[in-house]
């Protein structure tokens, strides 16, 4: 199996995400935006993980990709903060689940609203692992994938 956590929206505070890295020891990171800054500190922290990651509406000057289309053991992921696909306003997702179908995705991940959400819809795995920030309650998600399967679970950080 492989472990990849998920994470979003960390607004200028990396320590939780570092503290469930450090916890789960994933062999991917991928960060949602909105912390991108946040996202290298980990990054340098945990050398043996790849970190994969696109922009948030806050990333200014971001080189990063809006969405990242990637596989790992053998899934393929549409990941994006949600911002270009209006998902605070369009709560049934529609516009992001067809663009994630037009890409052959099997896993469906976003940020943007800090709201935690799992479902699997339309064949895909659809996750927004809520926000890693400064709250009383940061929440990420964890993906295991093999043997054609995935499971998902959103978390929140323990210390």
């Amino acid at each position: 199996m492989t472990k990849v956590c998920v994470f979003s929206d960390s607004h200028g505070f990396p320590d939780h995400m570092i503290l469930a890295i450090s916890q789960e020891m994933p062999e991917y990171v991928i960060f949602l935006g909105d912390g991108e800054r946040d996202m290298e500190r980990a990054e340098k922290q945990f050398p043996a993980a790849a970190f994969l990651h696109v922009c948030g509406n806050c990333d200014r000057h971001s080189a990063a990709p809006v969405v990242l289309n990637t596989e790992i053991a053998g899934k393929k992921i549409f990941a994006t903060h949600g911002h270009h696909y209006k998902v605070k306003y369009d709560t049934s997702y529609s516009t992001l689940c067809y663009a994630a179908m037009e890409a052959g995705a099997d896993i469906v991940l976003f940020g943007h609203t800090h709201i935690p959400y799992y479902d699997r819809h339309l064949g895909m795995d659809i996750m927004n692992p809520g926000t890693i920030s400064r709250i009383s309650r940061p929440t990420y998600g964890v993906l295991e994938i093999g043997f054609g399967k995935v499971s998902a679970k959103i978390k929140t950080v323990s210390a």
